[in-house]
């Protein structure tokens, strides 16, 4: 084997063996802050140092000495653990951490004190040249470490644990007795050196190490490896009973979804997920049983485009349950021709004929709101004076669809809204901006909703006189948390026009008055208390999909509950084999509350 990528680990090796003196690098690291030179053997590089061909007697930006301090316990066996606890304890007293890098090795330790896995801050460990025979899957909590060197032990195998140390750099299992790999180090997308000569590995794995690299192992691992054993069915949570005895439909009962499906454009970024996971041909198919299986009466699917809703409706399983849609690109949708338009995704609201009747269906372009209407500014001539509004709001392509029903049976009209808007933490102001701007609008048609004749045997007569007595569901990936000022907005229906969240920059009347809207909203899961999480990457998980509805009009009467936690216990995000997308969907049931005919 003598390509690059072997040599590196013949490098790797030499190194590792001439690190085998006690606390190595902790003194390698002490010998470089004094300015002295730098002792044989692997001392504290990054992985990209190694790549290119070994030590500069220099300290890395990933792993610099002024990092690495060892406190004064020297092994972590047994009741020795207990100082390390307390050491921990201390520093959490003083809330402050000034060092991330712990060196154990060369100590002939035989077993790890669990205690070890309480210092969840550590970046860097080294528990090289032991006796270890094995390695608990405890050792996962310490998700923090980029560098983990288990070389020169008598380790047999790893646990599958491994695979969830998603922050991992650089990982030395180096002369062990390891033969093979668990298929979970497929997870391990962000590696960049894997030493693992000296072990009798599969001659499989050493040769694509030789021709590939760590990025080639890790592949082959992640995409070959066999399918998880699939998550335990979401528990279905009921609220309010309803009245057993009666045709839910007479009743006013009726379940809505909201799913971002994520588009096939977004998908590159996931190098977590096996490939074939992230085919839309397999994507689609689990999409469809999925959504198909909870024959809701109405869908609100966001990332999805035209060519997919056509697709879908073109299906006998939809066609059966008479479904059919609105659908509305991304601004950006009018440059293309029409081919190209209907691969853009945006908001589809799919609903059943046989449950509801359309009577007005309307997109809401964030970029034209903005530029247009009198939300922001009276006139376009004042535009002028708000470059904020141009240059931040105006370049995104956001947008909303709104399809205004009546129920077949109870003759109740609600307004049905599927929203989408900014995902970029730094654009908070946008956000906000934009979940100001839908709002409005929504006030806007509603007013003109509320206006519309109704039958003269209608049981609503007399109930929607203005408005803010439409109902109203707005199904939306807010990218905006249970603590963020978007939600703050949604459910107390004001925002100062001063609210840090804006920046500094001026949009108009929202930054002068404030935000407001009148509507009394609350989204379905805070009756209890959100989800843990609607969106499951390595770096982010937590709610940011809801489905707000008027309280004044429905109740909630069912839920659909988390995904199994001891599924979500194996994984460090979605999407992967059982979960087509990097979000989760919502199922929330309705029911109209009771009214009086006018």
């Amino acid at each position: 084997m003598g390509s690059t990528n072997w040599q590196h680990q013949i490098h790797l090796a030499q190194l590792s063996r001439q690190s085998s003196s006690p606390h190595h690098h902790a003194r390698a690291a002490a010998t470089i802050s004094r300015g002295g030179t730098q002792p044989s053997g692997l001392a504290l590089q990054s992985p990209a140092s190694l790549i290119n061909g070994g030590q500069n007697g220099q300290s890395s930006p990933l792993t610099g000495p002024s990092s690495f301090k060892v406190p004064s316990v020297r092994r972590l066996e047994g009741a020795e653990g207990e100082g390390l606890e307390r050491v921990q304890t201390e520093r959490q007293k003083d809330k402050r951490q000034d060092w991330a890098a712990l060196d154990l090795g060369g100590q002939g330790i035989r077993n790890l004190n669990l205690a070890l896995f309480n210092y969840q801050f550590l970046d860097k460990l080294y528990i090289n040249h032991n006796r270890l025979t094995s390695l608990p899957g405890a050792i996962c909590k310490l998700g923090q470490l980029t560098i983990l060197d288990v070389s020169g032990n008598l380790l047999m195998a790893l646990p599958s644990e491994i695979g969830l140390m998603k922050n991992l750099r650089m990982f030395l299992i180096i002369d062990n007795n390891i033969q093979n790999l668990p298929p979970e180090m497929g997870m391990l997308y962000r590696l960049e050196v894997l030493g693992i000569e000296g072990n009798p590995l599969p001659d499989s794995i050493k040769n694509l190490m030789a021709k590939e690299g760590t990025r080639g192992v890790i592949g082959e691992l992640r995409d070959n490896g066999p399918v998880p054993v699939p998550p335990s069915p979401r528990d279905w949570i009921v609220l309010e009973d309803k009245e057993s005895e009666k045709d839910s439909a007479e009743e006013g009962i009726f379940s809505v979804v909201s799913y971002n499906i994520l588009h096939d454009r977004y998908t590159r970024v996931y190098g977590y997920t096996p490939a074939w996971a992230l085919q839309w041909e397999f994507r689609r198919e689990s999409v469809r049983q999925e959504i198909i299986s909870y024959d809701a009466d109405i869908m609100c699917l966001q990332e999805i485009d035209l060519a997919t809703v056509e697709d879908f409706l073109s299906l006998p399983e939809f066609s059966q349950k008479e479904y059919t849609a609105f659908h509305w690109p991304k601004s950006r949708a009018k440059t293309m021709n029409e081919a190209e338009r209907k691969k853009v995704d945006g908001c589809a609201i799919f609903y059943k004929e046989s449950v509801f009747k359309l009577i007005d269906q309307q997109p809401i372009e964030f970029q034209h709101v903005a530029m247009n209407s009198a939300l922001l500014v009276p006139d376009k001539d004042s535009l002028k004076n708000y470059p904020d509004i141009f240059n931040r709001v105006a370049t995104k392509d956001h947008i909303a669809t709104v399809c205004f029903l009546e129920h077949q049976k109870t003759g109740n009209r609600l307004m049905v809204i599927n929203a989408h808007i900014e995902w970029d933490p730094i654009h908070k102001d946008v956000k906000l901006v934009q979940a100001g701007l839908l709002l409005g609008e929504l006030q806007v048609m509603a007013d003109k909703f509320s206006k519309l004749p109704l039958p003269d045997d209608s049981p609503m007569k007399g109930q929607y006189t203005s408005g803010k007595k439409i109902p109203m569901l707005i199904c939306c990936d807010f990218n905006s948390t249970p603590d963020s000022v978007v939600y703050q907005l949604l459910s107390k229906g004001f925002v100062p026009g001063d609210h840090s969240d804006f920046q500094g920059y001026k949009y108009g009347k929202f930054t002068e008055s404030g935000i407001n809207h009148p509507f009394g909203l609350k989204s379905s899961y805070a009756n209890i208390g959100e989800l843990s999480f609607t969106n499951c990457t390595p770096t982010f998980t937590d709610v940011v999909d809801y489905i707000w509805y008027s309280t004044n009009s429905f109740t909630v009467t069912g839920l659909l509950g988390e995904p199994d936690k001891e599924y979500m216990s194996k994984v460090i995000g979605f999407p992967n084999a059982h979960f087509p997308s990097d979000h989760i969907s919502l199922l929330s049931q309705f029911q109209f509350k009771k009214v009086n005919a006018g």
